[in-house]
């Protein structure tokens, strides 16, 4: 490892995995028109990149639709999740697809997008953070019994050994794996521990470019924090979407695709769209 300072006045990076030593291309897939804006995914935690299937349907058709397996989980199961190593996975991904996407993050994939944003800045063109508008230790502190459903029981129940791999194309053509029981609880629970030990509010008042908070009504625990995670956005915006917990974007795609599409809108421009022919 090595210790940098970003470009274009982030956050130093204290940790760095060495970019040039990561082989990811296993770790994502690409959907959509080639030369249009890129949308990157970051899962939450004991999930794979899958849990974007919802959104890889529905905005394929005029972006670069980019969904990322993290350190610790899907085909990067054997990475041990560190926040700078997901952070380097990311940039990798963001490098081989553009250089520069809106970054859209949910839970512990949000919180792997605020730290990527402060010391990698012109990486990122935007940020969606969705249920991730508190500090991590803060929740832990406060409900940790309800940590544990949220981690175990409501996530688990959805994701974990259901269905079958969601079928994506594009250049990385193939399935984005399910969550499945093992090894991935492992990768879950180091990257809990990880974000615990970690304060993301001075991450997210460094990055200087537009920012979403997305939060599903009814999830309050990730919503503690949320006027102080609004008020450190340097340009920021709250969207609360109803009769929405913890996975906002698979309890209510449709609202939370619209909230996607309008915030990319606004970063990109429309004339930076594509329209289907």
């Amino acid at each position: 490892m090595q210790t940098t300072v970003s470009e274009g006045g982030g956050l130093p990076a204290a940790a760095v995995e060495p970019i040039e030593q990561l082989d990811v291309s296993a770790a994502f897939n690409v959907v959509g028109p080639e030369g249009a804006p890129t949308l990157v995914f970051l899962h939450g935690t004991r999930v794979t990149r899958a849990m974007w299937g919802p959104q890889v349907a529905a905005l394929a058709d005029r972006y670069r639709v980019v969904i990322v397996d993290l350190p610790g989980h899907g085909v990067l199961a054997d990475m041990p999740f560190r926040i700078p190593g997901a952070v380097a996975v990311v940039r990798s991904v963001i490098e081989q697809t553009g250089g520069c996407a809106i970054v859209i993050g949910q839970s512990l994939g949000g919180y792997v997008a605020m730290e990527l944003a402060a010391a990698h800045p012109g990486h990122v063109a935007g940020l969606i953070l969705c249920n991730a508008a508190t500090e991590p230790r803060t929740v832990a502190r406060r409900a940790p019994r309800a940590v544990g459903v949220y981690l175990v029981d409501r996530v688990g129940e959805r994701y974990l050994g259901r269905g079958a791999p969601v079928q994506v194309g594009g250049p990385n053509a193939g399935p984005a794996p399910r969550a499945t029981n093992g090894w991935l609880f492992k990768g879950g629970y180091r990257a809990a521990v990880t974000a615990l030990r970690t304060s993301f509010l001075p991450r997210l008042a460094a990055y200087p470019g537009p920012v979403l908070l997305v939060n599903g009504a009814d999830d309050p625990l990730f919503r503690r924090g949320e006027d102080a995670f609004l008020a450190a956005c340097r340009n920021g915006r709250l969207h609360v979407i109803e009769d929405a917990g913890h996975l906002v974007n698979s309890e209510q795609p449709e609202a939370f695709n619209a909230a996607v599409r309008e915030f990319a809108s606004t970063v990109y421009g429309p004339d930076a769209v594509p329209v289907p022919a």
